[in-house]
């Protein structure tokens, strides 16, 4: 087993938890509006964490699928956060992807909401569970960083300014069938969620990831997803794979040569091999 995870600024969004029967990452979505109702640096952080340590805990009830722990999670935790409001105006509520995955004898039980996700090495072959929604859109206010980018002969990162407003419109289409499904306030996106159990042999491996980390292999191309369990059986850690990334990232700092919506995203991956 294997665990990382770093800030993509001065403070960590990201959480994640492993043990011997199941680990999760979730990548709380850094709120658009400056309301802030809890003494986290951002309430993002504050719901991945809150979220987090209900999960360390709840994932111990084998009785319950993982859905249904979510959804309780769901009830709980921003029953919480609505107090910190204090009856206060909400924008943007927090919300966060989420991968989880748990052993249960010899099979896998998966749960996926969102663009973090996990990677399945099972008999020699690599799979990626994923949902591309969330991955859709943002290219969408990416290819337009670019183009205003290259209009006005600026940076693309700092082109974000110009799609704000367009990012925020995305997010507010959060949990509705025009949007894009994601862990927040509303129970109903749990159904929309992959989820399910694998067979699990000795020998299989896993990577939990967030899309900060999925970088590597997506989007600065460094491995494959096949290349990236080669590496590591023969001894990187996820440490020595970040750096890379970390460099690669310092190296394009204005975004131009791999454009995205910042410079870096905070990485969280898990790797286990059984």
């Amino acid at each position: 087993m294997d665990l990382i995870s770093y800030p993509g600024r001065d403070w960590n969004e990201d959480y994640a938890y492993f043990c011997e029967d199941y680990a999760f990452v979730l990548d709380g979505a850094t709120s658009l509006v400056p309301n802030k109702y809890s003494k986290e640096e951002t309430d993002a952080k504050w719901y991945s964490k809150t979220f987090g340590k209900y999960l360390e805990k709840a994932l111990l009830n084998f009785d319950k699928p993982i859905s249904e722990i979510v959804k309780d999670g769901i009830h709980k935790i921003i029953a919480e956060y609505k107090k910190l409001a204090g009856g206060r105006e909400i924008i943007d509520m927090p919300s966060s992807c989420i991968t989880a995955v748990r052993k249960k004898n010899a099979k896998l039980e998966y749960f996926v909401l969102g663009d973090s996700g996990f990677l399945f090495k099972h008999n020699g072959k690599v799979k990626d569970f994923i949902q591309k929604r969330i991955v859709e859109l943002d290219q969408i206010n990416i290819d337009d960083m670019a183009r205003i980018a290259k209009e006005k002969n600026i940076n693309v990162v700092d082109a974000r300014k110009y799609v704000q407003k367009d990012i925020l419109k995305k997010r507010l289409t959060k949990n509705t069938e025009q949007g894009y499904w994601i862990l927040c306030d509303d129970v109903k996106a749990c159904d929309h969620a992959y989820q399910g159990e694998l067979d699990l042999d000795k020998g299989d491996e896993i990577l939990i990831y967030t899309d900060g980390f999925s970088e590597i292999w997506n989007l600065f191309k460094m491995y494959s997803e096949e290349q990236i369990f080669e590496e590591i059986n023969r001894g990187q850690t996820l440490n020595d794979l970040y750096k890379k990334l970390y460099l690669a990232q310092e190296d394009d700092a204005g975004c131009n040569k791999f454009p995205r919506t910042k410079k870096r995203d905070d990485a969280t991956a898990i790797y286990v091999k059984f």
